[in-house]
């Protein structure tokens, strides 16, 4: 039997239609002025709305902060997954290289975002939703099913990183758990340590803060994310360049949607510190 859709009333579509344009002049308030600089009457005066008026769909400017949070998440979380799943399965190496570039090319192709969820939190962001940690936990996941999957296939041994932790640290990490991973506290901090060289470099260059002749080094990107791999205890011989080449042709072979190509330039506009809390997206143009 079929299933029957019913349409969506029209008060709905128009209520719908409003909060997207609402979030599309907030997006513009966070671009030019950061997080801090972001008020509902600014938003309201931008759309032609008396303040009063946007309360009615949103009541605070901390809830309009966590909706455009958690679209930042989600968006990220779908580049993510469709990268995993994109990637060949049985090389794992190039599959958390894939899953990082296109990590990369988010960030660099969404500054406002970035910044958001990444930069300075806002003090509206101290008590995130439910919905918010959704998405940020579902693209956390991606990294640990990269590290979880490569442990099992005897890729990776992290085990060399137990005699670094301190029973104290070996307590934080198993409060932490990576939100019941299972992975153990070893494996957690392999993956935090992962996590951090991809964020800080990451951050470093979006926000202008590499040498002039690095910045925007997608060559860079790569050694750092392979070095990663290998500082966490990688089990088999890594040839750097032959990773790198692996990781292009199966890129080129799916096409720049899913993979940024290359290891050369940037998208354009990148490695410059964005204003306030970001710059417009610039548009991706894959490397020549």
């Amino acid at each position: 039997m079929a299933t029957v859709t019913r349409p969506v009333p029209r008060r709905e579509r128009l209520r719908q239609t409003t909060i997207e344009e609402i979030k599309k002049a907030a997006h513009k308030q966070l671009t030019e002025h950061g997080a801090a600089g972001l008020s509902l009457r600014a938003v309201a005066r931008e759309m032609g709305m008396t303040p009063s008026a946007i309360y009615r769909y949103f009541d605070s400017r901390a809830a309009l902060i966590h909706v455009l949070a958690q679209d930042a998440y989600s968006s990220l979380a779908d580049v993510l997954e469709a990268a995993f799943d994109a990637a060949p399965t049985d090389d794992h190496m190039v599959r958390w290289l894939l899953v990082a570039r296109s990590h990369r090319r988010w960030a660099m192709l969404n500054p406002t975002e970035y910044t958001l969820i990444f930069g300075p939190q806002p003090d509206d962001l101290t008590d995130p939703s439910t919905a918010v940690l959704d998405e940020l936990e579902r693209s956390v996941a991606v990294l640990l099913r990269c590290m979880a999957e490569a442990i099992e296939a005897g890729v990776f041994d992290p085990s060399g990183l137990e005699a670094e932790l301190s029973p104290n640290l070996r307590r934080q990490f198993e409060a932490w758990d990576c939100d019941d991973s299972g992975l153990g506290p070893v494996a957690d901090a392999a993956c935090m340590l992962v996590w951090t060289q991809l964020h800080g470099l990451l951050a470093l260059d979006l926000f202008g803060h590499l040498p002039e002749p690095l910045r925007g080094s997608g060559e860079l990107f790569d050694q750092q994310m392979i070095g990663a791999l290998v500082r966490v205890g990688c089990q088999i011989p890594v040839d750097f360049a032959e990773v790198i080449d692996r990781a292009d042709r199966v890129a080129a072979g799916i096409g720049e949607g899913v993979f940024e190509l290359g290891t050369g330039a940037a998208p354009p506009g990148a490695g410059a510190a964005p204003p306030g809390a970001g710059r417009a997206a610039p548009r991706f143009l894959p490397p020549a």
